[in-house]
């Protein structure tokens, strides 16, 4: 992408730039220059990258509610915004903008819009011009995930508009936690919209934004479809948690909706409409239903409160639920005019039209009949600690399966000793306070030994303790927040079998933690994630697993961990890969293989395994802070990749006795430039290798081992090589425009560096220490890196790096030691 300064955005907006919506923005005033730029919060990708000219950097932050704040320097009039978000051509960011004289009172001037999807470049967002010093952007997290990810912004002078453009109803209201259930599709099967497809939906006239962009119209015709469990249409909001239908008690915690809105049709004969209610089971607990000119709150069928007979439809007023301590209070334009009496465990919230009347009671049965609502303004909140789930213990199969079809959010399903078929999951969740807990009474003692378990549909649930010995895979699917943690698997293999697989639409964030994995003899790998037919399950996590004995070498499929695979390794995974030993994992070229963009893998620790982590599809890898142990075993390997952008930094290689695809880093050629089958070796760009430590390896660092085409414009920075034989920096193929600087090379026997160009040949003065070598005092890599990599902030020991860098992994610290070469007390069912 190319660098563009802030003069050239300016003539951008100036030209007409892309608006909330997608179309184009009024023109917005001209750039205000900033003094100062601060955030609640970073991940490393600092809040000054938003003023830096380069849409290739950016300031990101997670969770709803971070922020981002611009300094004027003193009072300006501001009349929009101009914001470039980070992935903004895949997914739409949900934001505030606030104002600030003095950065403690802020008042907001757009709320809960929402971004266009379309575009990498600036979007501009326009309100009403207005006084301030500071300007507040709140992230509330995108449609694939929490995070808040800004490249470039500025704050533009006032314009004489305020307003700006909506296409859906998502840019008036946040429906990031509802779907829309319609008055149109199959008899009986109305179309059901959820997330994320809800953030760019609308359609005329039934669900639209409307045109001013004050309100979002839901209008259900006496025609419409219906429910099977229903005999009148609507267009209404369902409340969600994330991607999983929302269920609260009305015991525990305070559960508040607030609805902005006007009635503005009403069907003929029959003038009735629900406008907002409490669902909870298979019926409606209580609503706010007109009737004629009479508004009423119901308790379940029966009317009541009236809280006025003399309605006029169009006139705007707010309608509140607030559910406590086995009560609901409903609330009239501020004024609380009933409470009721109600106990149940399975309560959400519904808004829009609810059109009373159908074609048996209303006529003319066309389109041109129905009932309307306009909302305005929308918000839900849920407070206080939700009740202790129930305690289901179950001592046989059949158990088992009751409490699984049975199961609700803090259900708590203990086995007994003893051993269990297992069988399908589904459609079940859970919450992040109150999860679904499948576990063992005594850890390894309730055995599933029989069955196929999967989760499908489901959310927060965990299976804890359980020792698994039965013939097939345990699959995650189209779930997300699924935890398996400190199980046994060692699974009774007739052939080829995947143990673990995660995939399905719609998967995510899901844990699997302080397992064993042991003894697989069968091709098929330990754990699997794969995702849809375009996209990978996203945001997962691996770590303090035990993973040993995989075995013996195969040509393929027999990985430990495989994630992605060739034909979605366009696809973003944000996989995180951390803390897991690897011992004797055999089974595979490929010990970890990487097959999708963006992921992270850093902290394991690989003993006497054969084969390497390869970044075999993809891009933007992170390999770092990863121990490589060989202890001379044969065929022990360490890195290899293939791809675009990879980060190799802080990882330590010793003993380790491959060459080409198993040195302990192959930068690699590849057999397809930028664009070719997805199943090919793509050719390595702007790989960056600085900060790693080679002791005493057969092969070291190698370039362009195999295939034709050799990488391009990468960096070996600050590394120290030691060894015995060949070529410690060994270019077998010419790579294009190298960087090397500031590396260490100690070649002794009969070794040779290899390349002279940015390697100083010197010898380190490694110290044994442990089971490995650090930097001894008086090392002359002691500040001798050339830095410039800000991403390294710290050793493989975890000990910041201060001052100037120092070569290698290690810095030399006498600070503490917070990470190290695992082993089995460090991980697995039993570790701390």
């Amino acid at each position: 992408m190319k660098r563009l300064c802030h003069a050239v955005l300016a003539a951008v907006l100036a030209a007409g730039m892309v608006g909330a919506s997608g179309t184009e923005a009024l023109a917005a005033g001209s750039p205000l220059p900033i003094k100062a730029v601060v955030a609640s919060a970073d991940d490393g990708n600092v809040p000054a990258n938003t003023l830096d000219n380069n849409l290739d950097t950016r300031w990101s932050a997670e969770g709803d509610g971070v922020w981002i704040q611009y300094d004027l320097g003193s009072a300006q009039t501001v009349g929009s915004v101009s914001i470039a978000w980070h992935k903004g051509d895949t997914r739409r960011d949900t934001f505030d903008v606030e104002l600030s004289g003095d950065g403690s009172s802020w008042t907001p001037v757009l709320t809960r819009k929402a971004s266009s999807g379309s575009t990498l470049g600036l979007q501009n967002y326009d309100f009403s011009d207005s006084s301030g010093r500071y300007v507040r952007i709140v992230g509330h997290g995108n449609t694939v995930n929490n995070w808040t990810s800004i490249t470039e912004a500025t704050v533009n002078g006032a314009d004489g508009g305020g307003g700006g453009t909506c296409d859906y109803p998502a840019d008036v209201l946040d429906l990031k936690n509802w779907y829309i259930g319609l008055p149109i599709g199959e008899p009986e099967k109305p179309k059901n919209v959820e997330q994320p497809q809800l953030a760019t939906y609308s359609i005329d006239p039934w669900f639209r934004a409307t045109e001013d962009c004050t309100a979002v119209q839901f209008r259900a015709a006496v025609n419409g479809v219906t429910t099977s469990g229903s005999s009148y249409p609507r267009s209404e909001l369902r409340e969600m948690s994330g991607s999983a239908k929302a269920s609260w008690s009305s015991t525990s915690g305070t559960h508040t909706m607030v609805i902005d809105q006007a009635i503005t049709a009403l069907p003929k004969e029959k003038p009735d409409i629900v406008a907002g209610q409490i669902h909870g089971g298979s019926d409606d607990l209580s609503v706010f239903r007109l009737e004629g000119s009479k508004l009423y709150v119901t308790d379940e069928d029966e009317k009541h409160t009236l809280l006025t007979d003399k309605y006029v439809l169009g006139t705007r007023f707010q309608a509140k639920f607030e559910v406590s301590d086995g009560k609901i209070r409903a609330y009239y334009n501020g004024a609380l005019k009933a409470t009721i009496s109600k106990n149940f465990s399975t309560g959400y919230f519904k808004a829009g039209a609810y059109t009373q009347a159908n074609c048996s009671k209303s006529s003319p049965c066309n389109e041109s009949n129905y009932g309307e609502v306009k909302i305005y303004g929308l918000t839900v909140t849920h407070t206080g600690n939700q009740a202790p789930g129930r305690t289901v213990n179950v001592a046989n199969s059949t158990q088992l399966q009751n409490a699984f079809s049975g199961a609700q959010a803090g259900d708590r399903i203990v086995l007994a000793d003893g051993q269990y078929k297992i069988g399908k999951l589904s459609g079940k969740n859970g919450t992040a306070s109150q999860p679904i807990t499948v576990v063992a009474a005594n850890r390894g003692k309730a055995v599933i030994n029989d069955g196929q378990l999967e989760v499908a549909n489901s959310s927060y649930v965990t299976f804890e303790g359980l020792k698994w010995t039965n013939k097939t895979t345990l699959k995650i699917t189209s779930s997300n927040n699924v935890r398996l943690t400190r199980n046994h698997f060692r699974l009774a293999e007739e052939s080829s079998l995947k143990w673990v697989l995660i995939g399905g639409a719609n998967s995510h964030h899901n844990r699997i933690d302080h397992n064993l994995f042991e003894e697989k003899h069968q091709l098929g790998n330990f754990i699997t994630i794969d995702g849809s037919d375009t996209q990978q399950s996203q945001h997962d996590l691996i770590d303090h697993n035990h993973f040993r004995n995989i075995g013996p070498r195969a040509q393929n499929e027999m990985e430990a961990i495989r994630v992605g695979w060739s034909e979605i390794s366009q696809s973003s995974g944000f996989t995180v890969i951390e803390s897991n030993l690897f011992e004797n994992c055999d089974g595979d070229p490929e010990i970890i293989s990487v097959k999708s963009n963006d992921n992270t893998v850093r902290y394991n620790t690989f003993r006497t395994s054969q084969g390497t982590l390869s970044h075999r599809h993809g891009n933007r890898g992170t390999l770092n802070g990863n121990f490589f142990l060989g202890e001379g075993k044969a065929g022990t390997g360490g890195i290899r990749i293939y791809g675009q952008d990879h980060k190799i930094y802080n990882n330590y290689f010793e003993g380790l006795t491959g060459t080409g695809h198993d040195a302990a880093l192959q930068v690699d050629g590849g057999d397809v430039d930028t664009s070719g089958a997805l199943n090919a070796h793509w050719r390595v760009y702007r790989a960056t290798v600085v900060n790693n430590t080679f002791v005493n390896n057969v092969s070291n660092i190698e370039v362009g081992a195999n295939y034709n085409l050799a990488p391009v414009d990468s960096t070996i920075a600050d590394n120290v090589v030691t060894g015995s034989q060949g070529k410690l920096f060994n270019e077998r193929k010419v790579p294009v425009n190298m960087t090397y600087a500031g590396n260490i090379g100690w070649p002794t026997g009969s070794a040779t560096v290899g390349v002279t160009n940015g390697v100083r040949t010197v010898d380190p003065l490694l110290a044994r220490d442990g089971s490995v070598h650090r930097l001894g005092a008086g090392s002359p890599a002691i500040d001798a890196g050339s830095g410039g990599h800000p991403f390294v902030t710290d050793d493989m020991d975890g000990q910041a790096r201060v001052g100037s860098v120092d070569a290698g992994a290690d810095e030399h610290s006498s600070s503490g030691v917070t990470r190290g070469p695992l082993t089995a007390a460090d991980v697995g069912p039993d570790a701390a």
